[in-house]
């Protein structure tokens, strides 16, 4: 009868062998190659990351995977840093910073402090449908005397092409390029009551317009307005010298924009006080023209 023998197995000798000599011979050089591997790898996936503008693929701690994908056979990285990200995942890009923008304040517009305001009805008494504007003047800005900030002359002719005063230029533009100390603009109008009427007034029978500009001049006429107006209407309006109201004035004709043959149109002065006006349409009775320039000079000059 044969008796069972037990054979215990145990760990291998831990004897040097040539193989394990040159592995432990090699295994710093290795480690070295594999880590700077692996920090090449962070660095350049990190910056694809932050100049793409999207977030990489972080190492995972305890995985041995890099961020360059695949085991680095060391030990794993931490995450790195990256951009703000909005709620759908994309970078956060830095908004522009505004600077400031110093605008000369070269005007302002502003509700009338002085003459300037004409009452309809003393223009049309008993106008049935009507409408008026509610003036506004307009004056030199806090930087109207720092002229390389705030530039601007009259026009060197006429442009009789336009409107009144025939400058081609807006309040903003006027009071600096003329000098003016203030500027007010206003208009009155009104048309006969007709049942189903929709016709707008510059084509309907009967309307009566009047426009008018008030200019107070600086000392001396500095931007030349005076003269400037005197050239244009003579030769924009083939005006001549006349008296209104018991005023010396300027008075032609130029082209009807409501419908009529043609327009009258006005210059008038008094002291440093100028006004302009343009009377139109085709519903004026004998003699109402003059009343009406009177109220503008009584009010307004």
């Amino acid at each position: 009868m044969r008796t069972a023998t037990q054979r215990t197995v145990g760990p291998r000798s831990k004897r040097p062998t040539r193989a394990r000599v040159l592995v432990a011979a090699l295994a710093p050089a290795v480690m070295a190659v594999v880590a700077a591997s692996v920090l090449g790898a962070c660095t350049s996936a990190a910056s694809d990351a932050l100049s793409a503008g999207t977030a990489s693929a972080s190492p995972i701690p305890g995985s041995g995977q890099g961020s360059a994908g695949g085991s680095t056979g060391g030990p794993a990285q931490g995450p790195l840093p990256l951009p703000p990200a909005g709620s759908d995942g994309t970078a956060v890009q830095p908004q522009p910073v505004m600077t400031p923008v110093d605008t000369p304040r070269c005007t302002t517009t502003r509700p009338v402090t002085g003459k300037g305001r004409v009452p309809l009805d003393a223009v049309f008494p008993g106008a049935e449908t009507s409408a008026t504007s509610d003036p506004k003047e307009t004056v030199p800005g806090p930087d109207a005397a720092d002229r390389t900030r705030c530039p601007g002359q009259l026009p060197s002719g006429p442009h009789c092409d336009g409107l009144v005063p025939w400058t081609d230029l807006l309040p903003d533009a006027f009071v600096p390029a003329s000098g003016a100390r203030r500027l007010v603009g206003g208009y009155l109008l009104t048309m006969p009551k007709q049942a189903g009427n929709q016709a707008p007034p510059e084509s309907s029978a009967g309307t009566k317009v009047v426009t008018f500009t008030l200019v107070d001049l600086a000392a001396g006429d500095p931007g030349g307005l005076v003269d400037y107006l005197d050239v244009a209407f003579r030769a924009c309006a083939r005006a001549t010298p006349s008296t209104v109201a018991g005023v010396g004035a300027l008075v032609g004709t130029v082209r009807s924009e409501y419908g009529a043959g043609s327009a009258e149109v006005v210059l008038l002065r008094r002291g440093t006080h100028l006004v302009w006006a343009a009377l139109d349409g085709s519903g004026w009775e004998p003699g109402e023209q003059q009343r009406a320039l009177a109220v503008l000079v009584a009010r307004l000059l």
